[in-house]
């Protein structure tokens, strides 16, 4: 799957056969065709070609969210981050992956249901609460004052 994630196409012949046994590709190549997470067709110049289907292109995000992390600029907007998230108790495994990410990026706890951040942070948050099928459930506000914010400026040093 991490070879496949560098382009949509890729020629069996070609490219996995020059560091690869045959019967390994074509056995590799099964196992994600059974998962659903590839598809195979014909090639327009002979061969095969294998094609990452929608639900391959997740499994690859899943790789990329190990790497994810939020960056500290170098001055502060004076605004606030707000992530908010409603997820359902039947999804509890979902909301706690989420908590424990949004703590692991640094955020800080308002409410059990609410975290805060001094910097941008909405193309991670986006890309999380699609990588965990939260889409909606997951909001991100922007405020330019919160109460007694002296607190959150000492933790975030600011």
């Amino acid at each position: 799957m991490r070879r496949l994630k560098s382009s949509q196409f890729v020629s069996l012949a070609g490219e996995f056969e020059r560091e690869f046994y045959a019967s390994s590709v074509r056995d590799g190549v099964g196992r994600l065709l059974r998962q659903g997470k590839v598809e195979v067709r014909d090639a327009a110049g002979g061969g095969q070609e294998v094609r990452i289907t929608d639900r391959g292109r997740t499994e690859i995000l899943k790789y990329k969210l190990a790497d994810l992390k939020l960056n500290k600029q170098f001055r502060w907007d004076k605004k606030w981050r707000l992530v908010m998230f409603d997820v359902a108790e039947v999804e509890r495994g979902r909301r706690d992956v989420l908590r424990k990410w949004l703590a692991k990026l640094g955020l800080k706890r308002l409410q059990m249901s609410v975290w805060i951040y001094p910097y941008p942070l909405e193309s991670e948050i986006k890309f999380l609460r699609e990588i965990l099928g939260v889409p909606h459930g997951v909001k991100v506000i922007l405020a330019e004052e919160v109460e007694n914010d002296a607190e959150l400026r000492e933790m975030f040093d600011l």
